[in-house]
């Protein structure tokens, strides 16, 4: 029986150990913080030095929508203008699916990030999907006037960036209970995750449209987690 019971104890211990490391392993995986701007189109995501995310603009006519992520961990700072470059890829997800390996690969495009204090510049090679419109520009460098800068005005801690892929109604939590409400997100809505409960997540959504009366409206919810999908590269994933 003593034989047994040390078997029991050594693997309630390896057992603790590997859920310990488990734990450890998601957390350290999933830490990060969203980056909010000025303007509410573009949001940036940080995990540790390594930047991503995405940009979605929209009016009556243009729909100027990509994704972006660091690529390679160098950055340098350039003494002529100040700014620090770190290296982009750029990207535009399918429109059957929105998992990395089925995106447009026609809008796959090295960018480059420019940064100076709270100022971010995200410049293309060539136009990205839908823009260089008035819903958004990105091919000039940061000493032409016509770039656009976006400051950066606080950080929240966040779990990620998804992509809402079909109609998703919003939920609300209380007293352990989740509970229905009228609004609903739509395929193709750029999220931030902010926390995961049970089968739900918590999102934070900013309407990119920019021909509303409350361009950049900010709404908060409760959504199911499997209507959202990560369009990042594994590489990447936040």
């Amino acid at each position: 029986m003593q034989a047994t019971w040390q078997n029991i104890m050594i693997n309630s211990n390896k057992f603790i150990v590997s859920i310990a490391g488990l734990y450890l392993s998601i957390a350290s995986a999933y830490a990060g913080k969203a980056v909010l701007f000025d303007q509410p189109n573009l949001i940036g995501f940080r995990d540790g030095e390594v930047v991503s995310g995405f940009y979605d603009g929209e009016n009556a006519k243009f729909s100027c929508l990509f994704f972006f992520f660091q690529n390679g961990r160098e950055s340098q700072t350039s003494k002529a203008t100040g700014y620090t470059e770190t290296k982009l890829s750029t990207f535009a997800p399918g429109e059957n699916s929105f998992e990395f390996s089925n995106r447009d690969r026609t809008f796959d495009i090295d960018g480059n990030l420019y940064r100076r204090e709270n100022e971010w510049i995200v410049k293309t090679a060539t136009a990205q999907a839908g823009c260089e419109n008035a819903t958004g520009t990105f091919t000039f460098d940061p000493n032409d006037f016509r770039a656009t800068s976006y400051y950066s005005e606080k950080e929240i801690p966040a779990i990620g960036i998804c992509l809402v892929k079909e109609k998703s109604y919003l939920y609300d939590y209380h007293d352990g209970k989740f509970t229905m409400r009228k609004g609903y997100l739509t395929k193709w809505n750029g999220v931030i995750v902010l926390q995961t409960h049970d089968q739900f997540s918590l999102v934070r959504f900013a309407d990119p449209r920019m021909n509303v009366e409350n361009p950049g409206r900010i709404t908060t919810g409760w959504v199911h987690s499997a209507d959202l999908v990560n369009p990042f590269p594994a590489a990447s994933k936040q």
